[in-house]
């Protein structure tokens, strides 16, 4: 048999998966197109939408990608399977950016790693620069860790502090030993040094008591929650307070004696009790993994709710809560095995839900509105026309359309606004085609993304994709001065080596003054009737590098 032919199938198989059909799925009053954005070989574990309007996931095995969240194109960050101790449930894990990532383009990646013989767990800062990460900076180290029970979840707070969960590492005297890092929650400032206000001077234990707990989430009100596995019952779904204990091994689930001794010890430990536990014992596990705060309107029947993406059970709950954040309301599920185990969920600001699986092939799911944002456009690129970039695109079904937003950068993160360009559909709505034309009139230094998004009369905004330009000026400049002109006007050029034509036209088209030169070019409009005049320069190749308009008094 030939050698490459497993090759060639595995990744046919792949395409195959990458390329199913779109599932369409009604909640009720709403229906979700749901379709596989990305597959891949590589054991995922966290996904955030995150800088460059993208998705970024790690993977078990010890890889950073970042995922165009349209086109589901992948991006290699960070490749660290040479670093990473990978088994079970270990390998590289939780991921959180710095909230000021523009400034400091910091990610912060938990992961475990060998040491010795031992399976041990450290939580460092990478940077990213040029398309990659670099420059790890470990910020804790020696945690205990195992082929299971890791937690690793990261999160970002509102005071500039990051919180990481730690599993018992399947040793349960960790949780309770504050000598231990492991079975907490753990606080650091984002150099690694230790908050003053951390419940125990010196230390990062922030909450102990905990057995795997893998979601981590902050509300706007203030409120941390987290979702943790249970050992054969009560998984948990709970607010992190500072300083508390959450009771494991000694308390599962709620202080109620389902295992002997619970109601003494949580009197005697002021243990904090869950919002929720889920399949007290005797009955088994769902496995909750991560969770989000669903705000967006573009699905109601999700809106202002937790969604939890659960492994065991391959589901995703939404939770409902009171105004004050501290009783459940409902809770209802959805996507019951649809993808089979769910190992992660986030969300985009155009209110997509993007979940990954935790099954081989592994893929990244969207979920979207049907009714979100109908513009399908083509051939969107950009031309490069004197050293400026063009950017056009067309239409070829608008529904509802106001506009569309132009956005540019020149490191792929960092986006501005750069136009608002209006629909030119009759009252937002065509079934015909529409060409559409912008042009940057900003010097480029260096090579360009553009975003295009469309924005319909709703408010409601669709990422139409990303490209890059590949304009660039050199060292050459022009300049007319003085602009208007009265006797006389010089056109500079400088960095200019070879000769350049330069020609002027009057409002009629008619050529009215010529030149060849590599310097500065003295225009006699004294000789001129008042009026526009065209000064054009061109190269030796006869390309237009320099068009400007002179206004001659």
């Amino acid at each position: 048999m030939n050698k490459w032919l497993p090759v060639f199938l595995f990744f046919f198989f792949l395409t195959f998966y990458a390329k199913a059909q779109t599932v369409l799925i009604n909640l009720g009053t709403t229906v979700v197109e749901t379709s596989p954005l990305y597959t891949t070989s590589d054991p995922p574990w966290e996904m955030k939408y995150g800088p460059g309007d993208s998705l970024w996931m790690t993977t078990k095995n010890g890889k950073v990608f970042r995922i165009h969240p349209t086109t589901g194109a992948a991006t290699l960050l960070l490749d660290y399977t040479a670093n990473v101790y990978t088994g079970g449930e270990a390998g590289m894990l939780g991921m959180a950016f710095h909230p000021d990532f523009s400034a400091n383009p910091y990610v912060y990646i938990a992961y475990t790693y060998p040491n010795g013989g031992s399976n041990q767990e450290r939580l460092s800062r990478f940077t990213y620069t040029g398309g990659t990460l670099t420059g790890e900076t470990i910020l804790i180290d020696n945690i205990a860790a195992n082929t299971t029970h890791n937690g690793s979840r990261l999160l970002m707070l509102a005071d500039n502090t990051l919180l990481m969960s730690t599993g018992d590492a399947a040793n349960t005297a960790n949780p309770q030993n504050m000598g231990s890092l492991n079975g907490k929650i753990l606080r650091i400032n984002l150099d690694g040094s230790i908050p003053a206000d951390n419940p125990i001077p010196g230390s990062s234990l922030y909450s102990f008591g905990h057995r795997n707990p893998q979601g981590l989430m902050l509300h706007s009100n203030g409120k941390v929650y987290s979702t943790e596995h249970g050992p054969n019952n009560n998984d948990e779904f709970q607010i992190i307070e500072k300083g508390r204990n959450y009771g494991w091994p000694n308390v599962v689930g709620f202080c109620d004696n389902d295992m002997a001794g619970e109601t003494a010890f949580c009197t005697a430990n002021n243990v904090k009790e869950p919002l929720a536990s889920w399949n007290p014992a005797p009955a088994g596990t769902w496995a909750p993994s991560d969770l989000i705060w669903y705000a967006h309107p573009s699905i109601p029947e999700l809106q202002n709710s937790f969604l939890v993406a659960f492994l065991k059970t391959e589901k995703v709950r939404s939770i409902r809560i009171d105004a004050a954040g501290e009783a459940i309301t409902s809770q209802t599920d959805y996507f019951v095995n649809q993808w089979g185990r769910l190992r992660d969920i986030t969300t985009g600001p155009d209110g997509s839900i993007y979940i990954v699986t935790n099954v081989n092939p592994y893929r990244v799911i969207k979920i979207r509105a049907t009714g979100v944002t109908p513009v399908a456009i083509s051939n969107f690129k950009a031309i490069c026309n004197q050293q400026k970039s063009v950017l056009t695109w067309t239409t070829t079904t608008e529904l509802n359309n106001k506009q569309f937003l132009l956005y540019s950068s020149t490191d792929g993160v960092k986006y501005d606004l750069a136009a608002t360009i209006p629909s030119l559909a009759t009252a937002g709505n065509s079934n015909n085609s529409l060409a559409y034309s912008y042009t940057d009139n900003t010097n480029l230094s260096r090579a360009n993304f553009y975003k295009l998004i469309n924005e319909d009369k709703d408010g409601r905004k669709k990422d139409l994709g990303i490209i890059a330009s590949t304009c660039r000026t050199n060292d050459q400049h022009f300049a007319l001065l003085p602009n208007p002109a009265k006797g006389q006007s010089k056109l500079l050029m400088t960095g200019v080596t070879t000769l350049m034509d330069v020609k002027v036209y009057n409002s009629l088209g008619q050529s009215v003054y010529q030149n060849r030169s590599n310097g500065t070019v003295v225009l006699p409009v004294s000789k001129w009737q008042p009026g526009i005049y065209i000064v054009t320069v061109l190269n030796n190749k006869a390309e237009i590098v320099y068009k400007n308009k002179l206004v001659v008094q």
